[in-house]
């Protein structure tokens, strides 16, 4: 894989990476908060051969710049369109899992010319009045004591009890990204997810969209997989049974299946 490096976006230094062949159609991965690219380490090896891919870091998130302060989901969106206009990249297929997929859905409602087709996975387009309270709950206490509590207080949202039990090498490399998240850029991600309000507004969605979501995902419940599905006209749904919030670490063979299918179908029509 080729090496982590920086390119300026803006008020920011962005951290990327790229993988896959030059000459591949161009997909870029988006990943989860209090994640960083690797979160899509998983997913690399079973689509490397035929797509070019580009994975970064957030605002706040891995070894991209946390600057201070509450954070929106406009940046994120201006962060990657900027990081698409450094690379002289018009349109690309856009990957995202959580936080990722929210920000594919700001891209498919404010930007649908920059991106050829959305695959969105494992997310949710409005964040409830119940859901604000947990992340200030989130902020207070890594505000309080850091971030290995928060990820205590996480996990099994995350995984499956299972999964989170046996505590096997995949797990400890997301517990340690997670844990080494700064925590400004914790918090000011956090705060621009509380904000998130695009349920009304994914009917302007046009561009192809394929949906990936887990039936026990407590982190993004299957109910709002479903509104964003019926909400994004000619989108296409693929629920995962038995799962929470990152099936592409816990089950990946079956994810990456989803994954590949639907962006093969993007691009042989």
């Amino acid at each position: 894989m080729a090496a982590i490096d920086k390119i300026r976006i803006g008020d920011i230094d962005i951290a990327y990476r790229w993988d896959g062949p030059e000459n591949g159609p161009v997909i870029v991965m988006a990943h989860a908060m209090g994640t960083s690219h690797k979160l899509w380490d998983w997913q690399v090896p079973a689509l490397s051969d035929r797509y070019r891919i580009l994975r970064y870091d957030f605002r706040g998130a891995g070894d991209t710049d946390a600057p201070e302060g509450r954070y929106t989901l406009a940046q994120f969106d201006s962060d990657a369109v900027g990081l698409l206009d450094a690379f002289g990249l018009d349109t690309v297929h856009w990957v995202g899992i959580s936080t990722g997929g929210m920000i594919g859905q700001g891209l498919g409602i404010h930007h649908p010319e920059r991106v050829h087709s959305l695959s969105l996975c494992c997310t949710l387009s409005y964040t409830e009045p119940e859901h604000r309270v947990w992340i200030d709950k989130r902020q207070e206490l890594v505000r309080r004591a850091g971030m290995v509590p928060v990820w205590d207080a996480t996990d099994r949202y995350w995984f499956t009890d299972a999964f989170a039990e046996a505590a096997n090498a995949d797990y400890h490399k997301v517990r340690e990204v997670f844990v080494s998240t700064k925590i400004p850029g914790y918090i000011g991600g956090t705060s621009a997810v509380a904000s998130l309000s695009y349920r009304d507004e994914l009917h302007k969605i046009t561009t192809p969209t394929n949906i990936i979501g887990s039936k026990g995902d407590p982190a993004a419940p299957i109910e709002c997989t479903y509104a964003i599905h019926e909400r994004i006209q000619g989108s296409t749904l693929t629920v995962i049974e038995d799962q929470h919030h990152f099936p592409n670490v816990e089950v990946p063979e079956e994810f990456n299946s989803i994954l590949r299918e639907g962006l093969d179908r993007f691009v042989d029509g």
